[in-house]
């Protein structure tokens, strides 16, 4: 019945999804600031802002249906190769550029979240994974390390506090993409 019941709601109408979209245009702000007020054409900026905007969907929906919809993450890898494509007909310099940062990205979210999932034995979310490897496409190695961390040790404070209060047993599952934007949005704000 909860199910049905959040799949129904009102987007945009509770204190969580208000304040996830108040902190999502805090980040941005910042991320704008500290690129020097980037123009349109600017491709790190882009993929920045577009992942935070995903991320700000994903956030919402894990954190209410528990799922992380394989055809906004289609479409999120679909909008990064068009992105590429543009700036490598615009100049391909700075494409080649953040080519290795991009792999490197990629990489160290295959290692570290491919292998937690191995090792998890399933427990851990697929979805979660999956975001988590267009989160290294898009953030590259400059932002995702930092963003994972951060929304880890999120993530692990919450459960111990939760664990501590007896609200939640070790069994429980927890929706991790919450703690994942908030990984991102504070490395987007501290830089």
């Amino acid at each position: 019945f909860q199910e049905q019941k959040n799949r129904s709601r009102r987007i945009l109408r509770s204190l969580p999804e208000a304040a996830a979209v108040l902190a999502a245009e805090a980040a941005f702000v910042r991320i704008w600031q500290q690129r020097g007020g980037c123009t349109a054409s600017d491709m790190r900026f882009q993929l920045l802002y577009l992942m935070l905007a995903g991320m700000t969907f994903f956030c919402m929906t894990d954190y209410w249906e528990r799922v992380v919809p394989n055809s906004m993450l289609l479409l999120l890898l679909c909008v990064f190769i068009v992105v590429l494509g543009l700036q490598g007909v615009r100049n391909a310099d700075v494409l080649w550029k953040a080519v290795p940062s991009i792999v490197l990205g990629f990489v160290f979210c295959v290692i570290s979240f491919g292998f937690g999932y191995l090792l998890s034995h399933g427990n851990m979310g697929v979805g979660d994974v999956k975001l988590v490897l267009v989160m290294g496409l898009y953030l590259t190695g400059e932002y995702v390390v930092g963003a994972v961390l951060y929304g880890c040790i999120a993530g692990a404070l919450y459960s111990v506090l939760q664990l501590v209060r007896r609200k939640l047993s070790r069994k429980d599952e927890i929706p991790f993409v919450p703690f994942l934007y908030i990984g991102v949005l504070i490395k987007y704000i501290v830089g």
